[in-house]
């Protein structure tokens, strides 16, 4: 589905399937991290495997909100990853994919610091 953006210079996901997502007209496949300002590999292969230091890059970025999308299936992550966002008071989600879409950009419209972990293959 193709998504309207706003004016802004942050990522934005310009479209997203069940299978990829564009992010500034770049299409990814593999599970990445998104932010205001940047796109990255994240390599870990679902949501379950994630560690204090897996997420070190995405905590070092300071995010209000960490969105977890984990494909067309809602799969949260260990208490001890929740614990750690909690302690660092980030708040986080848990959506489809595509809700967290639809989300992120209507966040970043508001200026907030955003952090997105992508799982296609949860």
């Amino acid at each position: 589905m193709e998504m309207n953006v706003h004016n802004i210079t942050s990522n934005q996901f310009t479209n997203y399937s069940n299978t990829s997502v564009t992010v500034n007209h770049k299409e990814y496949s593999s599970n990445i991290v998104v932010t205001n300002d940047g796109v990255f590999d994240f390599a870990m292969a679902n949501i379950k495997e994630i560690t204090q230091t897996h997420l070190a890059e995405v905590l070092a970025f300071k995010p209000d909100l960490i969105i977890f999308g984990t494909g067309s299936k809602v799969v949260f992550p260990d208490i001890e990853i929740i614990k750690l966002l909690q302690k660092n008071n980030i708040g986080y989600e848990v959506m489809s994919i595509q809700a967290l879409c639809r989300t992120y950009n209507f966040l970043i419209s508001e200026n907030r610091k955003i952090a997105c972990i992508l799982f296609f293959n949860t």
